[in-house]
């Protein structure tokens, strides 16, 4: 097997650090002790990084940071779309914040019959539900110590001034620009997409913006700007309405906690994928991968079996616990309930895609009691769930970015409009989130994302916190659609059953698990042999260069017992890693 300490050796030493503006280094990857923020656009770390500097917490820069990549990443994310955060203090506080959208009052399945397939509403105002984001900004604020005024000042700036537009921008424009061209030409450069080198301005989301730092995040959902949300949704034939924003509310919970190998997790709890990570690695917790390594195809097998399991889970069972009466998350996540799962994976022998929801959709329900053991559950041999699934795949869109200040604080926040560019509509120089496509397409009965007014739908986003003996020990998330799970699964097990530094671990190729492919999916630096060692086992493996954006954009941060934290940008994606002041060890 070749040695990822030889193959994927870190650049941290050999990176030059770039000085910023406002005083913060910018680079790929960056070690400082004043603070650290990572994020998809090396333009957003630095807007974090800005505030740090300027005495905010980490809170206060995740906020600059959100929104800044409002303005760089437009296609990710934005005022328009939605999100989770979790965030660990420095005085012991935990606090996960649910800004997930929700949908309209007329998004029915009897208006939804009368308006046609919802896949073939994607691109039409009708598919936006009402967006998060500025809620979750303003819960966020409650954490922060600085006003929203100078939290926006930086993307303000952005947006007025402009920024140069980086590979990552240009070729998403340019793979939407049909989409854009259409519904927001106002968007694009003359009709046409944006190049790499050129410079873009935003006039109309900086005037937004500055709106919202004078009256507050409620002006979004009840001022001027909800005003001109419903108008333009009355126009264009859209479902959401003033009341619709006016009755949104962001959700402060408990972080969803969960141990493997002696570290424990703060992830956010269902509809969004916290839960998944953590009952896939109950299961591989049966397994000593540590004697394997990263590019065993016995290590490869067991993950993607593991992650096929709980994906299947996660589809016929998480859903929006308030609107649903029956989310067995506890049970989802029970140790017991791993090791019945773990039965049924095969050492040898890949599991039948074309019987994954017939025959391999478990029942968390039992251990939902604390008490069930999993032997008692086997021996009654209990008729599990059966799920159709919908096999459709979803663009590798959405944005994560991790924070950490020098008392100790720390956010992973990760933010989408569903597909690149959402809807691809433009209101007051956002666009439009499109995650009315996460629902149902038609009524399953006892389906978790039937489509119902108010109800958030699923996603797979999970921004997580790690700690170890008590302390934070790495920040990190992803944005990919189907492949967060598996992206984020894997840096796990690369920092902690293989040993990996940080970056190692985020520039290691990944590989995919998830019950809408029928093949595995991986980057091609894996060795030939292994390929074909996970052919013989049943396996259909499909390659794509090694690094490609399809399998996400960690941008996570690492920190040392000592203190020293290491800041690294997504490889995938041009992303970057900012601190305070002349930064670098």
């Amino acid at each position: 097997m070749k040695s990822p300490a030889k193959r994927f050796l870190p650049i941290l030493l050999s990176l030059a650090l770039v000085p910023a503006a406002h005083g913060v280094t910018v680079s790929p990857v960056l070690q400082s002790r004043e603070g650290m923020v990572t994020a998809a656009n090396p333009l957003a770390a630095e807007a974090g990084a800005e505030i740090l500097e300027q005495g905010g917490n980490a809170v206060d820069a995740a906020i600059a940071v959100s929104l800044a990549l409002g303005v760089v990443e437009p296609y990710a994310s934005g005022l328009g779309g939605e999100g989770y955060l979790v965030a660990v203090m420095a005085d012991g506080r935990e606090t996960a914040i649910d800004f997930r959208s929700t949908a309209p009052a007329l998004a029915t399945y009897e208006n939804l019959a009368k308006a046609g397939k919802l896949r073939d509403l994607r691109y039409t105002p009708k598919a936006f539900c009402v967006a998060g984001v500025p809620a979750g900004i303003g819960k966020a604020l409650t954490m922060g110590s600085l006003p929203l005024e100078k939290l926006a000042a930086p993307a303000i700036r952005l947006a007025e001034d402009g920024f140069v537009v980086n590979e990552t921008f240009s070729a998403v424009t340019m793979d939407r620009w049909e989409v854009l061209y259409e519904n927001a030409p106002e968007f694009l450069n003359d009709g046409m997409p944006w190049s790499a080198g050129e410079t873009f301005r935003n006039p109309a989301l900086a005037h937004t913006l500055k709106r919202m730092a004078a009256g507050g995040v409620r002006v979004f959902y009840e001022g001027e700007l909800a005003n001109s949300l419903d108008r333009f949704m009355r126009q264009n034939g859209g479902w959401t309405r003033k009341s619709d924003l006016e009755a949104y509310r962001a959700l402060v919970r408990e972080p969803v906690k969960g141990h493997y190998r002696g570290y424990e997790l703060s992830v956010p709890g269902s509809p969004v994928g916290g839960p998944r990570i953590l009952a896939t690695l109950n299961i591989l917790e049966h397994f000593n991968l540590g004697l394997m390594g990263w590019d065993d195809p016995l290590a490869i097998h067991l993950m993607q079996e593991a992650m096929i399991l709980t994906a299947l889970d996660q589809r016929r069972w998480m859903g929006d616990p308030e609107t649903n009466q029956y989310i067995p998350e506890t049970g989802f996540i029970s140790k017991q309930y791993a090791r019945e799962r773990t039965l049924l994976i095969n050492l040898a022998r890949a599991s039948d895609p074309s019987l994954w929801h017939s025959h391999r959709v478990g029942d968390p329900g039992p251990y939902q009691d604390a008490e069930t053991e999993y032997v008692d559950v086997v021996l009654e041999a209990r008729r599990r769930a059966s799920v159709e699934g919908e096999l459709t795949d979803v663009p590798p869109s959405t944005t994560h970015f991790s924070v950490v200040d020098k008392k100790g604080n720390a956010v992973a926040w990760t933010q989408t409009v569903s597909s690149f560019f959402g809807t691809g509509h433009q209101v007051d120089g956002y666009f439009l989130n499109n995650e009315l496509g996460n629902f149902k397409a038609q009524r399953v009965e006892g389906s978790p994302i039937n489509l119902e007014p108010g109800r958030r739908p699923r996603t797979t986003i999970a921004p997580m916190i790690v700690k170890k003996d008590g302390q934070v020990r790495w920040v990190l998330g992803s944005p990919g659609a189907g492949r967060i799970g598996s992206t984020l699964v894997e840096i796990l097990v690369n920092l902690i059953d293989f040993e990996m530094n940080l970056e190692a671990a985020i520039r290691t190729p990944k590989f995919t698990g998830y019950d809408a492919y029928r093949e595995i999916q991986l980057e091609d630096e894996f060795p030939q042999k292994t390929v074909e060692l996970l052919e013989t086992m049943g396996h259909v493996v499909t390659e794509y260069d090694h690094p490609d954006l399809y399998f996400g954009g960690p941008n996570a941060i690492s920190i040392a017992a000592d203190g020293l934290l290491t800041g690294v940008g997504s490889i995938r994606r041009n992303g970057g890693a900012a601190a305070p002041g002349d930064a670098g060890e």
